[in-house]
């Protein structure tokens, strides 16, 4: 933890305030920034998770969701995860490739667009991935213990907001000032 980080309050002062516009973040400084706590925390979850999950599993992080994901709608293309999981689809490409090479998928031709193919899982890529799921299970039971029952609710809660209103670009930057 960085020694500003450690003076600041965990919850920064204003940010509880609800003036006429809102909470008053005229002082906030970068590590009062909600998006950049967010980030630091996910960068850390996915640190984590790509250490856990290569050491354990020998997979990268972007496989290990690809299973993941596989597992859940059974199949999809490279262009629908790569949506589903907001990733670059070369990104998405390339752990197919090694997710395919493994035995863990395989690729069928899309009927309905010729260039693109259908991932499935394999047989020991089912298997492969009722074994992760019940590992990532756990973790996330770790992880949810941190926080009292109220907390994970207001969590998930506070989540599905800031996501929804994201999602529909509610938030407008402000305008540039002429100063």
């Amino acid at each position: 933890m960085s020694d500003i980080a450690a003076k600041r309050p965990t919850v920064p002062a204003g940010a509880l305030g609800d003036g006429p516009n809102g909470p008053d973040t005229s002082d906030f400084i970068l590590e009062d920034f909600l998006t950049f706590r967010l980030l630091i925390l996910a960068r850390a979850l996915d640190r984590q998770a790509k250490r856990t999950y290569g050491e354990s599993f020998g997979l990268s992080l972007v496989e290990w969701r690809i299973l993941a994901k596989l597992g859940t709608v059974g199949s999809a293309t490279v262009n629908r995860l790569a949506i589903w999981m907001q990733y670059d689809k070369a990104q998405i490409s390339r752990a197919v490739g090694s997710l395919a090479e493994a035995g863990h998928l395989t690729r069928a031709t899309n009927a309905s667009d010729t260039r693109s193919a259908i991932l499935t899982l394999t047989p020991e890529g089912e298997e492969f991935h009722r074994e992760l799921m019940a590992f990532g299970r756990e973790r996330q039971r770790l992880l949810l213990s941190l926080l009292k029952p109220d907390e994970r609710e207001s969590l998930y809660e506070i989540v599905a907001v800031l996501t929804d209103h994201l999602r529909k670009d509610d938030i407008k930057p402000p305008e540039p000032r002429d100063d």
